[in-house]
C-alpha cells in the first residue's frame, strides 16, 4: 500500500503503512484538519498492521532556513522549551487520537530533527523523561503509554527506517 508525506522540504515514502497522514494540518477543508487550534500536534501519523508512529517533523537544516530560525532552535534546545514542545505534541496529539478511538496499538513516537546526532542524544533522554511515566514503572499501569520515542536526524532516519526513504525536494528540483 504506502503513503507519502510532505512537510516543508523534506518528503517520506511510508512504503508499508496501511494509513498516513498530515496530523498537523491546518487547512479546515481538508479531511484529516485538526479542529482545535490550542493543542499541539505532531506533524504526521502513520499507521502500520501492528504499530502507529507520531512522526513530529523539525528542519533547521533546510537550505532556505533563515539564520535566526536555526539560531532560535539550538536557543531552545539548551533550555529544554524544545523537550517541553515536543512532549507536549506527543500528549495532545495523544488525547486527540484517544478520543477519537483511535488509539488502538502501541505508539512509536519519532522526531526527525535535521541537526547533527550528538545534540539530539540528551534531547531524546529530556522528553522520555517528560512522558508519562517519567521514567517510573507504575505496577498498576497495564499499558505502555509509548512504545518507543526516539529523536534522529536524516543519517540515524535511513539507517533504521531503511523501507522510508526519505528525500530532500530542493535537491531534486535542482538535479532537474
Amino acid at each position: 500500500m504506502g503513503v507519502i508525506l510532505t512537510e516543508g522540504d523534506l518528503r517520506i515514502e511510508f512504503t508499508d503503512a496501511l494509513n498516513g497522514f498530515v496530523f498537523d494540518q491546518m487547512d479546515s477543508n481538508l479531511p484529516n484538519y485538526h479542529g482545535i487550534g490550542q493543542m499541539s500536534r505532531v506533524d504526521f501519523i502513520v499507521e502500520l498492521k501492528e504499530e502507529l508512529f507520531f512522526i513530529e517533523i523539525k528542519d533547521p537544516s533546510n537550505p532556505n532556513a533563515r539564520k535566526e530560525a536555526i539560531e532560535k532552535f539550538l536557543k531552545q534546545l539548551e533550555n529544554d522549551k524544545l523537550a517541553d514542545d515536543f512532549t507536549k505534541k506527543f500528549l495532545d496529539s495523544f488525547i486527540y487520537r484517544w478520543a477519537e478511538k483511535e488509539v488502538n496499538k502501541p505508539i512509536n513516537y519519532i522526531i526527525l530533527f535535521t541537526l547533527d546526532q550528538p545534540l539530539l542524544d540528551n534531547l531524546q533522554d529530556k522528553i522520555k523523561q517528560k512522558l508519562p511515566p517519567m521514567g517510573k514503572n507504575p505496577p498498576r499501569w497495564k499499558r505502555k503509554f509509548h512504545k518507543i520515542c526516539l529523536v534522529v536526524n536524516i543519517e540515524t532516519w535511513k539507517g533504521l527506517f531503511p523501507k522510508w526513504p526519505i528525500r530532500r525536494i530542493s535537491s531534486e528540483l535542482s538535479d532537474q
